[in-house]
């Protein structure tokens, strides 16, 4: 058996349209399966990360955030932007960047990143291949 790379997850969400807004309007993740959903063909609402990865969201309005059962974080690669211009984006979209890291190591290297969380409390790891900022500092 060899495992050849990651398909998808499966996310729980009290409020759709927040978590579309997030994903989809901030962070233009391409969604699909909404229509399919609202018509109640289809139970989740999908998100496409890569081509070859998918993020599913389960709407459950009776869900409540609690124990994460040892999640810690999805780290999203984001490309063509430096570090400032992109925490000058997501804080004109509402979304507050709760730390930047430099120098850690994800599937393609060392890199720096922002750590935001979604509406419902994931943290999400913005994870940029290229320089911190544009000075290559850490400015946390």
């Amino acid at each position: 058996m060899k495992i050849t790379g990651a398909d998808h997850t499966n996310w729980r969400v009290k409020d759709l349209q927040r978590s579309l807004r997030f994903y989809r309007d901030v962070l233009g993740l391409e969604s699909f399966g909404l229509e399919e959903y609202h018509r109640e063909e289809r139970p989740i609402v999908s998100l496409r990360v890569p081509p070859t990865f998918i993020l599913h969201l389960s709407p459950d309005p009776s869900f409540e955030p609690g124990s994460t059962g040892g999640y810690d974080h999805l780290a999203l690669v984001v490309e063509e932007t430096d570090t400032e211009a992109l925490a000058e984006y997501l804080r004109t979209s509402g979304v507050q960047v709760e730390r930047r890291s430099e120098g850690l190591v994800g599937a393609q290297g060392e890199g720096g990143a922002l750590y935001v969380r979604d509406p419902e409390g994931y943290l999400i790891e913005l994870k940029l291949y290229g320089p911190l900022s544009p000075q290559g500092e850490n400015r946390g």
